[in-house]
């Protein structure tokens, strides 16, 4: 059926190129021949050799535009959308800028020079942005704000792309580090990697199928995210045998940095002057200040919501409700964190008034 259709097609756009130039030749044998020889005879002859030709011309030139119709069709198919797109950004921007270059040229001048000087330019600068926006079409895709899985035709790399470990992939807290926004730039997952993460997932034991298939759907999380573009790379370094070492050595070649969990790897990594973004360690400086059982100094500046509260607040701001605190305004009390409510606003810390001769681990004092 659709073999059937685009043939019709085929064959209409024949025959609307051959009527076209019909008009035409007829048209022009009509003007020419009293030109030549005056009566009626002659014009009708002429304007009947006029339409033959154009038939025959008409036809030939019909079937030649069919022809670079279906060649360029051929070639569109073998070509990506994401091509498409950063092809025809890449030409609407080389227009613009040869609009721009050649503007003040067209007001000046003979047009017989000028015309023709502008055209030059447009078509140059045109084919030229079309071929720059495919060759770098997934760079230009991401720095227009597109996320997913981009393919590139050059590598990433500078600070903004991160190398990731099989480690993060398989640590769930990576989807949720992107989405909020810490993580930009591109994220390069090396084939070795995802062979890695197969090869956990086909593994007999439970818990290291577990660990596998966690990854790749981390991976699959990561490409449907917003706000992240996602880069799997085949270059490879067949002279190192060990995963770990493909990866330093990848960083190390397109100056990004290493996004792992492994601290080994990462101090292996550091050591050769590769940046390390472990996720463990971000952790870890994002723990809350205090934690339950903690006992604080806190200076009461206000009294709380509830009876015998008061509150006070921690040097990074963190308010401190402590319970036994009202009309002890102005002054400093030991106080025992009980609990911590965190929501997406900020944190808070709960704690009770102690004796101050009541032992308790040591925190940094509290300020107002």
């Amino acid at each position: 059926m659709t073999h059937r259709s685009t043939a019709t097609s085929g064959s209409t756009l024949v025959e609307l190129v051959r009527l076209a130039v019909v008009v035409l030749t007829t048209a022009v044998a009509f003007r020419l021949t009293p030109a030549l020889r005056s009566g009626d005879t002659a014009l009708l002859v002429g304007t009947l050799l006029g339409a033959g030709v154009g038939y025959v011309v008409g036809g030939v030139t019909g079937r030649f535009a069919l022809g670079r119709i279906d060649a360029a069709e051929r070639r569109l198919r073998a070509v990506s959308s994401q091509e498409l797109l950063a092809g025809a950004i890449g030409g609407i921007v080389g227009l613009a800028m040869s609009a721009a270059l050649v503007w003040p040229v067209l007001l000046f001048g003979a047009k017989i020079y000028t015309v023709p000087v502008a055209a030059l330019v447009a078509v140059v600068l045109t084919a030229t942005g079309i071929r720059v926006g495919v060759a770098r079409g997934g760079d230009l895709l991401r720095s227009l704000g597109a996320t997913g899985r981009l393919s590139v035709a050059s590598p990433s790399g500078g600070r903004r792309t991160k190398i990731v470990d099989t480690s993060a992939l398989i640590d769930g807290r990576l989807v949720d580090v992107c989405r909020c926004g810490f993580l930009e730039g591109t994220l390069v997952v090396p084939q070795v990697v995802l062979y890695e993460l197969q090869g956990l997932a086909d593994a007999g034991d439970e818990e290291r199928r577990a660990r596998g298939r966690r990854g790749l759907d981390v991976l699959a999380a990561l490409q449907r995210s917003a706000g992240v573009a996602v880069e799997v790379t085949d270059t490879d370094f067949p002279e190192i045998e060990a995963v770990d070492a493909k990866l330093v050595a990848l960083a190390r070649n397109r100056g990004a940095a290493l996004l792992t969990v492994d601290g080994n790897l990462g101090r292996v990594a550091e050591v050769q002057g590769v940046t390390v973004l472990n996720l463990h360690a971000l952790a870890d400086r994002l723990r809350p200040p205090v934690l339950p059982g903690d006992r604080l100094s806190v200076r009461v500046v206000k009294p709380g919501r509830e009876r015998e509260q008061g509150v006070g607040y921690l040097a990074d701001g963190t308010m401190v409700v402590v319970e036994g605190g009202r009309g002890r305004q102005g002054t400093t009390i030991d106080a025992e964190v009980t609990s911590i409510l965190s929501n997406p606003n900020g944190r808070m810390v709960f704690a009770t008034a102690v004796p101050p001769d009541r032992p308790a681990r040591l925190v940094p004092r509290a300020s107002a």
